[in-house]
């Protein structure tokens, strides 16, 4: 099995083959790392889109610096892509499964994607492989659905015949080559072998280190509670903010006087689209099956989901400051993506709060400077080319998402484009609000009760 005397430098590293299976945020930045330490890296993925943008040294999401390190371990020939289990598998040394567990239409654990991709490994791997499992999982599902499919299809026996670990990944968009590499890594495994194994690997690239824990449950709860505990943060935030609005109170300066001080951390307030993130409804879902109510849990879902409801409030009271009923008026929408800067449109409200807008009898457009016209026409968009078209006889710019290039809008060309008087209801926070009003718009804002 591997040891960190086998792994310890960059030649010794071009022996070992790796193989991902699952070519997202989480699987393919660890690919890329782990061809750039040295191994030769198979990135595996039944996305027949993600392999040929791959074969041709593009990332199929944007993410800063990965396209880079693509393009040069594909020309090192360190990195292949391909879309058959049975090219990659027989000849790996260790096999990364990020295939994400998906939710159905009830919100509840889909498994089928990741038993079928554990099937097609267990099928087609040698003795002596390790097997590291980097989805974000149900405690107890490595060791039950992961192990015994591989351990049917494979016809071996985990500890004996093959390792098992597992390590989670935490990696926010935009961030994730940094998070992947400097963030301390949870280590779980099957026996002290896989243990000493897994960690020599992560060690060729992780420079965060690495917390080993007793079994791989512990590993599994770990990465579930962090993100239920980021859900709850957000509910938090988004509750005092709508407080805030009543009050008149600036959100923000509270926020930032608040987190000044060590024992605090108050997150921004945040809107996602229903389903994302899905980390606590798999917490939910496994504790409803043991009989435990998870109230704050439960509580915090609720809230962080009624974000439609909150913007459609923010936009009725901009409008009703502008003399204009909702029905019938024309609201341009600023931004698609999810992240501030990034062509990142996974877990963005938009697309439900186009649908939304539209079905109260709101004319609705869209216009984001990170996307072709073509790719927002093509996503289902009512879009123009040009931010002047689209703004013109609009009532209101609703700004969805922080992007650089909105801190800078020309409020003057804006206000001769639109019908007047018009708003502006930033969602954002990007712009200032005494600027927006000196130019004659109504100014609305998540907690901004100035």
């Amino acid at each position: 099995m591997l040891t960190d005397e086998g792994l310890d430098s960059f030649e010794k590293r071009r022996a070992y083959t790796v193989t991902v299976v699952g070519c997202g945020r989480k699987g393919l930045p660890t690919a890329c790392l782990l061809a750039e330490a040295g191994f030769k890296v198979f990135c595996l993925d039944t996305d027949q889109y993600i392999i040929e943008r791959l074969k041709r040294g593009f990332s199929p999401f944007d993410e800063p610096g990965l396209k880079e390190l693509i393009r040069r371990n594909l020309k090192a020939k360190r990195l292949e892509a391909t879309t058959r289990f049975e090219d990659a598998i027989p000849i790996s040394d260790i096999v990364s499964i990020a295939v994400p567990v998906l939710l159905d239409y009830k919100m509840r654990p889909d498994y089928l994607q990741l038993e079928t991709a554990c099937r097609d490994i267990g099928l087609n791997m040698k003795a002596g492989t390790l097997i590291m499992v980097m989805s974000t999982l149900i405690p107890g599902t490595t060791e039950t659905l992961i192990k015994e499919t591989l351990e049917t299809a494979s016809g071996l026996e985990a500890g004996k015949d093959f390792g098992l670990a597992y390590s989670p990944v935490q990696v926010t968009a935009g961030r994730a080559l940094n998070d992947i590499t400097s963030n301390p890594r949870v280590l779980g495994a099957i026996d002290e072998v896989s243990l000493k194994a897994a960690k020599a690997v992560l060690g060729t690239f992780s420079k965060g280190g690495v917390i080993e824990v007793k079994d791989i449950k512990t590993a599994e709860s770990l990465k579930l509670f962090e993100a239920v505990y980021r859900d709850v943060n957000t509910a938090l935030a988004n509750e005092l903010s709508y407080l805030c609005e009543k009050m008149g109170i600036d959100f923000l300066e509270v926020m930032r006087i608040m987190n000044s001080q060590s024992h605090c951390h108050l997150t921004l307030p945040e809107f996602t689209a229903k389903g994302a993130p899905k980390d606590p409804y798999l917490l939910m879902d496994e504790a409803d099956n043991l009989r435990v109510r998870l109230r704050v849990v439960t509580a915090s879902r609720k809230v962080n989901e009624e974000a439609l409801k909150r913007v459609l409030r923010l936009l009725r009271e901009a409008l009703r400051s502008c003399g204009k009923p909702a029905k019938r008026a024309r609201v341009l929408i600023l931004g698609v993506s999810h992240r501030p800067n990034l062509r990142d449109v996974e877990g963005s409200i938009v697309r439900d709060l186009v649908e939304m807008l539209q079905n109260k009898g709101i004319r609705v457009k869209v216009y984001d400077p990170l996307f072709s016209y073509s790719e927002l026409i093509k996503m289902g968009y009512p879009a123009e080319k040009t931010l002047t078209r689209a703004a013109k006889d609009m009532d209101c710019l609703l700004i969805t998402v922080g992007h650089d290039r909105f801190k800078h809008l020309n409020l003057r060309r804006l206000k001769i484009a639109m019908r007047k008087p018009a708003a502006i209801v930033d969602l954002g926070r990007v712009l200032d609000c005494e600027e927006v009003e000196k130019e004659g718009f109504i100014y609305r804002g998540l907690g901004r009760g100035i």
